[in-house]
């Protein structure tokens, strides 16, 4: 076996560990490297803290049709930035103690910052908005 082979499958091996994980529940990851924004896998919706897909990942869903509370999760009100590769449209949510408040509608591989009035506002996404 080459030895090159080995890390390549360790690491292979160690992504597909973790997108199993994180599919479908609200998670928190370590700060993204510095100068390289937006990395989400096919399939889901991801979320940052940051602005342009920078900073610490605090959501990332599935395709599922349902509302993801990322505010029960311990991550509301932290978007920043996302980028939607679902292949549904995503809404993002505002909690206002009586509903949910649309802030956004991303359109599939739709990925940008919130809007000004929108950032560090988020409680939840719904995927098929």
């Amino acid at each position: 076996m080459n030895s090159a082979s080995i890390p390549r499958r360790m690491a292979a091996a160690a992504l597909a560990a973790l997108a199993c994980t994180a599919i479908g529940t609200a998670v928190s990851a370590a700060p993204a490297s510095a100068g390289y924004g937006y990395a989400c896998p096919g399939g889901l919706f991801c979320g940052w803290d940051g602005p342009d897909g920078t900073g610490s990942m605090i959501v990332q869903v599935d395709s599922n049709c349902v509302l993801h509370d990322i505010g029960n999760g311990g991550v509301g009100d932290r978007l920043t930035s996302y980028w939607n590769r679902t292949g549904k449209t995503v809404g993002v949510y505002n909690w206002t103690g009586v509903r949910w408040q649309l802030l956004a509608s991303v359109p599939n591989n739709g990925r940008g910052n919130m809007p000004r009035g929108a950032d560090n506002a988020a409680d939840a996404v719904r995927v098929c908005a």
